[in-house]
């Protein structure tokens, strides 16, 4: 015999009533009605229904996948994938078990540990999520989209199948967000509700009387009806909250505040949430991760992206900094080409005879200065030499992944000894995987080849084909 256990919930009563929520309003509607009757006559909760409820991350994850901090998982060659999945809340108790729930707090531990482990080259949030508690959650996407700022590393977002209001709220801070055809973004907007259950009290014979100190402090309590002025004051602060919410996407989107007003937290689904200016992609969760994969090898064959420290990324969230960002480099102009000639050795002038005038103290002294500066300038352009060098082939070796990933066998050592440039390099895997069973493109990039038969596609219909998966890179 299964025993029963009675449940006490005015943890979640007051999650749900008299506080403004970013969720979705057919999703708060179920929730109240779920959690009205519970809290005004009690109901029993069978322990068997507690742990079959109970959910479990790690199902969310592949088999054999590496596991990740907060039920996150590695999916493929460095790129993490983060589900948030479930009703949104500020902390955790042991209300996430029975009900689904995932807190904010969870979902920043995990994007630091995530972006911060030098395996992973970036991180994918997969969302599944109506919003939740508006406590926490312009923290929570802030600290995101600082966080991958920070370490370098991008972020995007797949909405499968649901990012409304608080989840979209953390889906905007993703540099791009996808959508599935059937997805459904936004619902960018406050709700609250109160419950006045004064007329139950009355049929049950019970009377409240609240003793107070300070005018508002038993404001908006649910043992009897809500005056003008506690409205007028939950009013303001759901529009301030309002104010909030719009800033954070409007900043996080590049939208302006209007824009994001005029959307009058509608729901958008697949292509029309891209037009709306609400997501980028439309597409599969798989095609999401190719077209991120695909992304996150263009970043490091360019040579930005920085692996950072768990400790040092915290410094520098804490400090507000970003120093592991860094700006594109200098060219050479013919500026700096003047400047170093400005500093070589200089011939000793000629009076008006032919012969040569000798040289004041101040000048010989500034001789040897200029001598000093033009050595100094060849150390640096030696160094400098060096470094490129090793930027280059560390962006070809970079290429190897994506090469495979196509298809395509890469000679690293026969571009690092050619001297092939990184978008030469690039090319030149780009027609290889084009061309597919053609013969061989070039001695460094060739397509692999196939074992069996298979239909054969021909090189346009390749190239088609890879323009696709490529969109969005």
């Amino acid at each position: 015999m299964v025993k029963k256990m009675r449940r006490d919930l005015p943890f979640l009563a007051s999650m749900v009533f008299n506080r403004p929520l970013l969720i979705r309003r057919d999703n708060g509607e179920s929730i109240i009605n779920a959690v009205g009757p519970r809290i005004l006559e009690g109901v029993d909760i069978e322990r068997a229904e507690v742990i079959a409820d109970r959910p479990r991350p790690e199902a969310y994850a592949p088999s054999g996948s590496r596991r990740l901090a907060g039920g996150a998982y590695m999916q493929q060659e460095g790129i993490a994938v983060l589900p948030i999945v479930g009703s949104l809340v500020r902390r955790a108790s042991w209300l996430d078990a029975e009900c689904g729930l995932m807190s904010y707090g969870l979902i920043s531990d995990a994007v630091m540990s995530i972006l911060s482990d030098s395996s992973v080259r970036g991180l994918m949030l997969e969302i599944d999520s109506p919003g939740g508690e508006a406590a926490g959650c312009f923290d929570c996407a802030d600290f995101i989209r600082d966080a991958s700022a920070a370490s370098g590393k991008p972020v995007w977002a797949h909405a499968n199948e649901v990012a409304c209001s608080g989840g979209y709220a953390l889906a905007s801070a993703a540099s791009q967000i996808w959508v599935a055809r059937t997805s459904e973004v936004g619902s960018i907007g406050v709700i609250g509700a109160h419950v006045d259950q004064s007329e139950a009290d009355k049929k049950a014979g019970v009377k409240w009387t609240f003793i107070i100190a300070g005018e508002h402090k038993a404001e908006g309590n649910s043992h009897e009806p809500l005056n003008d002025g506690a409205l007028a004051r939950f009013q303001a602060d759901v529009d301030h909250l309002m104010d909030m919410f719009v800033g954070t996407v409007a900043q996080n989107r590049g939208m302006t505040t209007q824009e994001i007003r005029d959307t009058k937290a509608d729901i958008y689904r697949g292509a029309l949430a891209v037009e709306a200016g609400l997501a980028d992609e439309v597409g599969t969760f798989d095609e999401a991760l190719e077209a991120f994969a695909t992304h996150v090898d263009e970043m490091q064959t360019s040579g930005s992206g920085a692996r950072v420290s768990k400790s040092k990324l915290k410094v520098e969230l804490m400090a507000g900094k970003n120093s592991t960002t860094r700006g594109p480099k200098a060219e050479a102009t013919e500026d700096d080409d003047k400047d170093k000639n400005v500093v070589a050795p200089a011939e000793d002038e000629e009076d008006e005879d032919g012969k040569n005038k000798p040289k004041t103290k101040d000048e010989d002294e500034g001789e040897g200065e200029g001598k000093k500066a033009s050595a100094a300038a060849a150390l640096n352009i030696g160094a400098d030499a060096v470094k490129a060098e090793t930027e280059r082939c560390s962006a070809l070796a970079a290429l190897v992944p994506q090469a495979a990933r196509l298809g395509v066998n890469f000679d690293l050592a026969a571009a690092i000894a050619g001297n092939v440039s990184v978008d030469a390099a690039r090319a030149k895997i780009m027609d290889a995987a084009a061309s597919g069973d053609a013969p061989e493109t070039s001695a460094i990039a060739a397509p692999k080849q196939k074992a069996g038969g298979g239909k054969t596609h021909t090189a346009e219909d390749k190239r088609g084909m890879w323009k696709k998966a490529f969109k969005g890179r």
